[in-house]
Formats: C-alpha cells, structure tokens, sequence
C-alpha cells in the first residue's frame, strides 16, 4: 500500500480513529536522516497491507505536530481505533521494524 500524505488535522484524525491499525511519520522535507528513513518506510508499508501508513510533513500540518508533542525528527507514532499506542523518535532502523512488526 503506498504511503498516503497527511494534510490537516480533521484528515490526520479521520485516519486515526479507522479500525485498521495506523503509523505515522513524522518528517519535513529539509531533513536528511528523515531522507535515510524514507526508504525503509516505504518498505515497509510495502510489506504490511494489514497497517495504514501515513507521512506527515511538519511543516505543512504542523498543528498535528504540536498537539502530539514532536519536537525532533524523524517521528513515529502508531495508532489503533484512536488511540495512540506506539512510538519512536530518531533514526533507528530496527527500532522502526520492531514498532511497526509489534503494530
């Protein structure tokens, strides 16, 4: 499934309150560990049709951002029915397909 862009908060909290378990990036475009993350994003969406994968660029949407407290980048937040139930900030490889595999 391909990573679908987040573009405002009545967007970011329609996805989130689905009944499919979601993650979310935080990220922005001038970046460059959030670019090395990218790509292991995007597989692992590939990966996992049962999960929802979203990007959101902070800069675009950035009351989202600051009403869930993301001060560094890259961010990742898991989400079920509402409820946030997962994260990881920073640029680990594992950390991330370890959050997503325990989504």
């Amino acid at each position: 499934m391909p990573i679908v862009f987040l573009t405002s908060l009545a967007h970011f909290e329609a996805v989130i309150n689905g009944n499919r378990p979601v993650i979310v990036e935080f990220w922005a475009e001038w970046c460059g560990v959030c670019q090395t993350m990218s790509p292991l994003f995007e597989q692992l969406a590939a990966h996992n049709p049962a999960a929802q994968f979203y990007r959101l660029d902070i800069e675009n949407v950035r009351d989202v951002a600051l009403a869930l407290g993301v001060r560094n980048l890259p961010a990742y937040k898991v989400f079920k029915k509402g409820v946030q139930v997962g994260d990881l900030v920073g640029a680990d490889h594992s950390q991330l397909v370890r959050l997503v595999k325990n989504m």
